[in-house]
């Protein structure tokens, strides 16, 4: 009985370990709201002369919502008109991050995908200018900000390089190589002890 039980525990063990392992190799997602499936655009938040709102259902890559964005013209600048992600973000030093998502656009038109410091001047990591097609595609950027924390941050996309209609849809945001899209965002998480966190937390003596 004893090697019987023995047996037992021992399966258990390794059916928890191989739990546990599969659980941490799945990325887990900075961004909330990544794939629009709620209805709901916020903590997204855009500038410019542009127009951003949920697609009709039919232009999602998966499920059925996307974010739909117009742009009437081509402006003096590329990044005079913009999407941003910046809810209280911060990119940790010496970390590597991905940051990806699926695009399509109506004419093809291109987009400047430009992690980088939320506030003048603007430091760029990973800048990415991608070029859209009428079918969806991802696209990605890879970067790691070196020795010291980049606070605030923000992941800002610049569209006005000319009149279009862009949709995006199933956002990554990770820590870690990129790795390609397999039928599903990834499931967000609780950014707090992550990439992002509130300014109480970034201001702890903890954070140092």
């Amino acid at each position: 009985m004893r090697v019987r039980t023995f047996g037992r525990w021992t399966a258990a063990a390794v059916a928890v370990s191989l739990a546990i392992t599969i659980a941490g190799a799945q990325e887990e997602n900075l961004v909330t709201n990544a794939d629009f499936e709620d209805e709901l655009l916020d903590p997204w938040g855009n500038y410019g002369p542009i127009t951003v709102e949920l697609a009709d259902k039919a232009d999602a890559h998966t499920g059925t919502e996307a974010m739909k964005i117009t742009v009437a013209a081509a402006g003096v600048n590329f990044w005079d008109a913009g999407v941003q992600f910046s809810d209280n973000i911060f990119f940790a030093k010496n970390t590597d991050y991905t940051w990806a998502m699926f695009f399509k656009s109506d004419p093809p038109v291109r987009v400047n995908i430009k992690p980088e410091l939320g506030a003048d001047p603007w430091t760029a990591y990973g800048e990415n200018q991608v070029q859209l097609t009428e079918e969806y595609q991802e696209f990605w950027t890879e970067w790691n900000v070196g020795g010291s924390d980049v606070v605030p941050a923000s992941l800002t996309l610049h569209v006005q390089f000319d009149a279009a209609t862009i949709w995006m849809d199933d956002v990554r945001w990770y820590e870690g190589d990129y790795e390609p899209f397999e039928g599903g965002a990834p499931q967000s998480v609780d950014p707090i002890g992550k990439a992002t966190t509130t300014w109480g937390r970034l201001k702890s003596p903890e954070h140092d």
